[in-house]
């Protein structure tokens, strides 16, 4: 306690500072005009209530329990304090969120100095409940201030009563309003001055216009005075009548409009009774209140709101207004449109309950909530998901500010919003596309080689690993010129590649490199410069295409060249141009020899006569005039022998210098050979639907933008237990048993290792879980991109991997770890804790005379030990705790976050735990007991080796010291 005292007192300008820091950076100390010597008085006080309170009471002080001190520094602190708190108008709400400053700056600054948990814990209860005693007085404290004004508001309105009792006829006459006492039956009695430009140039008796001195009001004109209103004020009397039931037991107000010498008055009328003393009379008082002004400022006010809000119904974004209960004020267009409701569908609905979903409501209202004390900084951006009409959740980011009435209270909240669902959109399905380029990247055909700027190798596909002859492990790391043939060529190479760089293109070039074993061989590379959006280099890719056996094709092609040489030179397009009438201007050898007709066959002669159908040269036609080309058109014709012929044709307009066209021009070539190959390509897709379909590897057709099960052979629906027609409806998110995260890990695994597969585990229809090693590659169906996956099952040998780990790690006898993985845990553990700074035992055990055991019952006896030895210290242990057979009869245990007093206790119970062993050996019971050695971890430890040596020196002083006992080092 004595230590806490210390702590509090030393740390007072410190907690003061912080205090003061936090209600700056709050908005707390803001228009409160306390001066800084008030904050470190504050802080000085608190710390002398405390340090009194300690005093007497210790830290079981109950504020509930406890009768505050009239003489405590806490009332000084108070007095100090809360008044010039309260002369500044703070409200007690804002004062207590001051208060609660002090109360996490204690908790923050003097519980983070203690060590001990223990003390924390105590210190953390003495302050929560010092600080709700705090609280409570002060609220106490305010009341009286409030008492105190009351009374002395009370004195003072005394005071002015009696003074405005003596001033009241003055004021009554020289009152702006018209103010009348009228009889019941509706005869004036008494009027203001004011009244009199109601009249409209009427005259009445004086006695009417003033009080009779030394009267009062309560005095009534004479009855022959009395003037009847309906003659003075006609239209006043009539909305009298009109409006009010002339009730005395019920007041009337109304409003009413009239003109006035040529202008339109809006009045506000007031009526009421007069139930008058004995002595008195009853009458009726009538207040006229003139609030043209004021109906016309409210008309101009209820423009300029209606313009507001027009200009909001044009902004962008989402805006909506909110009062303290979260009901809706005001919704802009944007936010109608947004959420599919009408404006006056959203007026006065609770937004939380209508537009947010269930499983957000609560944080969402929490939120608002912080807005509302002001605990949010005001640049601070928020999202959450919404609920449209329809049920669609949008996802929108929001900015808010608090709305304030007057007098500077918060009434309400207004939000901006801006709906950012599709961004969310496009950003998970960037991540899909990265996820797809890398494994496109895998399974490419071409070598892919990723270059940082100066050219070393960061990463390798599977087909540049198969290129190169070289693992992945290999290729990382090397520079770009270990892979080519010489130094002239590398030099080569950087050359071509920067020329093409700087004129901003990719370079494409044939080049020759080399492999692991040395053999040289030719390569298409195509290199292109990957750079970020301020334009800096980030990396290279080189893609790169075996050409070897193409290289051997060419030259056989080379050879034959020379015969085909006048061949291949005279193949090229037919071309054909028309005037406007469908009249052949003119064509090229080409289209002759194409069709089989002579030049002077077809110059000079309709067109027409090369369609087979008229029908397709009226859809040319039309497509021309619509489009103005067309492009890859297939026509049917004839050749000149009868033979039909179908063309691939493209076509323009040629127009003069003022646009209008004037002829048409077209290419074609002759694709009937093509049609035929697809037509062939076509029957080779039966032949892979078969192969697909008759295999016994498990094959899977897969969309990679949707993970939607496109196709699956027979193999695969009977290994998953679906028909093949169900499995074509399904996602392989419902034949996966694991969580997106665990999918992710091992593609992350794969990629670390260079495998060019993954292991996955896959549920089956009868819900067994198997383990499948999954090849994928891209593949074009019907010009499609799919994923084509063999799958294999791998269950029964991942399950003997396992049981071959487990053999490896763990002693056999007791199923302990055994040494190598007992200091391979215990490394691991003593570089968490330094790196957490957290506390660190070793505990060495060793049984005593254990020898004499085996020499007495038996090695087998011995074995029995030495199992009911490790299962009583595993039961003693925690489950994070490492325990492990070092050999024979010894064993450690690594304490994780432990201190030196916890690791002692522990040792303690293992060595009661042990000793109360009894081993049922032929009839009789085997006891024993163990010494044992306690070490803690030092921050220069670099091994657990260092401190279990320290532990087993500690253990050897517990053996010499008479055994059966925990000896620390």
């Amino acid at each position: 306690m004595d230590h806490l005292k210390n702590l509090i007192i030393s740390n007072t300008q410190q907690l003061a500072e912080d205090i003061r820091f936090k209600a700056e950076a709050n908005g707390n100390a803001q228009d409160t005009g306390i001066p800084e010597a008030v904050w470190g008085e504050s802080v000085r006080l608190i710390s002398e209530a405390m340090v009194q309170t300690l005093e007497l009471y210790g830290y079981d002080y109950d504020a509930t329990a406890e009768e505050p001190s009239e003489v405590s520094s806490v009332n000084r602190f108070a007095e100090i304090f809360a008044r010039a708190h309260y002369d500044k108008g703070v409200s007690l709400v804002r004062y207590l969120t001051t208060l609660r400053l002090y109360r996490r700056a204690y908790r923050r600054r003097i519980c983070d100095s203690i060590a001990d948990e223990d003390e924390k814990r105590k210190v953390r209860s003495f302050f929560r409940s010092f600080f709700d005693g705090l609280e409570i007085m002060h609220s106490i404290q305010w009341a009286r201030f409030a008492e105190e004004d009351r009374v002395q508001r009370m004195q003072e309105n005394n005071q002015l009563l009696t003074k405005e009792r003596s001033r009241f006829l003055s004021l009554f006459n020289g009152l702006p309003s018209p103010v009348l006492l009228l009889s019941s039956d509706l005869q004036i009695e008494l009027i203001n001055p004011a009244t009199q430009k109601l009249m409209e140039n009427e005259n009445i008796p004086e006695s009417l216009t003033y009080a009779q001195p030394g009267t009062g009001l309560e005095q009534a004109a004479p009855a022959s005075e009395k003037v009847p209103l309906q003659k003075v004020i006609p239209w006043l009397a009539n909305s009298i009548q009109a409006s009010c039931s002339l009730n005395p037991e019920q007041n009337c107000r109304f409003d009413s409009e009239v003109v006035i010498n040529g202008k339109e008055h809006h009045f506000d009328i007031a009526i009421s009774y007069v139930d008058a003393s004995p002595g008195g009379h009853n009458g009726i008082t009538v207040v006229v209140d003139d609030v043209t002004a004021r109906i016309e400022a409210k008309q101009l006010i209820s423009k300029e709101r209606n313009r507001a809000e027009n200009y909001l119904d044009f902004v962008g974004t989402i805006v909506l207004a909110l009062d303290p209960s979260g009901s809706v004020m005001m919704a802009n267009r944007t936010a109608c449109a947004t959420m599919g409701y009408e404006k006056a569908e959203l007026l006065g609905q609770d937004w939380f309950d209508t537009c947010i979903p269930a499983h957000e409501r609560d944080a969402v209202r929490d939120y608002f909530t912080l807005i509302l004390q002001e605990m949010v900084d005001v640049d601070e951006e928020s999202s959450n998901q919404v609920i449209t009409k329809d049920g669609e959740h949008r996802i929108v980011t929001w900015r808010n500010r608090l709305l304030r009435n007057d007098d500077g209270i918060p009434i309400g909240v207004i939000s901006s919003g801006m709906d950012i669902t599709e961004h969310r959109k496009m950003e998970e399905a960037l991540e899909e596309k990265e996820l797809w380029l890398r494994n496109t990247f895998v399974a490419l055909g071409e070598g892919v080689l990723i270059l940082t700027p100066d050219r070393h190798i960061l990463d390798a596909n599977p087909a540049a690993e198969s290129i190169f002859q070289m693992s992945n492990d290999e290729l990382t790391g090397i520079h770009i010129d270990e892979l080519h043939v010489s130094p002239e060529m590398s030099k080569e190479y950087g050359e071509i590649t920067r020329l093409a760089f700087e004129r901003g293109e990719s370079a494409h070039f044939e080049f020759t490199l080399r492999r692991k074993n040395g053999e040289s061989f030719p390569a298409e590379n195509s290199v292109s410069l990957i750079s970020s959006d301020e334009g800096t280099p980030l990396g290279v890719v080189n893609t790169i295409r075996d050409i070897s056996n193409r290289k051997k094709a060419e030259q056989v092609l080379r050879r034959s060249e020379e015969k085909f040489r006048r061949i291949f030179e005279t193949i090229v397009e037919g071309f054909i141009v028309t005037g406007m009438d469908g009249i052949i201007q003119m064509v090229n050898p080409a289209t002759c020899n194409l069709l089989g007709f002579k030049e002077h066959e077809l110059v000079g002669h309709d067109i027409a006569q090369l369609f087979s159908d008229d029908d397709e040269r009226q859809r040319l036609k039309q497509a021309m005039t619509q489009h103005e080309r067309v492009q890859g058109i297939h026509l049917s014709t004839r050749h000149k022998s009868g033979d039909p012929i179908v063309l691939e044709a493209n076509a323009h307009f040629v127009r003069d210098e003022g646009g209008e066209p004037v002829a048409m021009e077209g290419t074609f070539r002759d694709i009937t050979a093509r049609l035929e190959a697809e037509k062939v390509l076509r029957e080779r897709e039966k032949q892979y639907r078969a192969f697909f379909e008759n295999n016994h590897a498990i094959m899977l057709l897969v969309d990679p933008k949707t993970d939607e099960i496109v196709d699956a052979n027979p193999a695969a629906s009977e290994f998953y237990g679906y028909p093949v027609s169900q499995m074509r409806t399904m996602n392989m998110r419902q034949l996966s048993s694991q969580s997106d995260e665990d999918i992710y890990q091992e593609m992350f695994r794969s990629r670390q290792e260079s495998r060019v597969y993954f292991i996955f585990q896959h549920r089956l229809a009868n819900h067994e879980i198997r383990d499948v090693e999954v090849y994928s590659g891209p593949i074009m169906v019907q010009g499609t991109q799919l994923l084509y996956s063999v799958i294999h099952d791998v269950t029964e040998r991942i399950r003997l991997e396992k049981e071959m780990k487990r053999m490896a790690t763990t002693d056999a006898l007791t199923g302990a770890n055994n040494r190598r993985r007992f200091f391979e845990l215990g490394n691991h553990e003593l570089k968490r804790s330094a790196r957490y700074k957290h506390p660190l035992a070793v505990v060495m055990l060793d049984i005593d005379y254990f020898k004499s055991i085996n020499d007495n019952y038996g090695h087998q006896a011995g074995d029995e030990v030495l199992i009911a030895f490790t299962s009583t210290a595993k039961a003693s242990l925690r489950d994070s705790d490492i325990f492990g057979r070092l050999g024979g009869e010894e064993f450690a245990a690594v304490l994780t976050e432990t201190s030196a007093d916890a690791a002692i206790e522990v040792a303690e119970r293992l060595l009661k735990d042990l000793a109360a062993v009894r081993v049922p050996v032929k009839g009789e019971e085997i006891s024993f007991t163990v010494s044992i050695g306690v070490s803690f971890a030092k921050e220069t430890d670099s091994s657990i080796e260092m401190v279990l040596n320290r532990a087993d020196e500690a253990l050897y002083k517990a053996k010499r010291g008479g055994r059966n006992r925990v000896v620390t080092s």
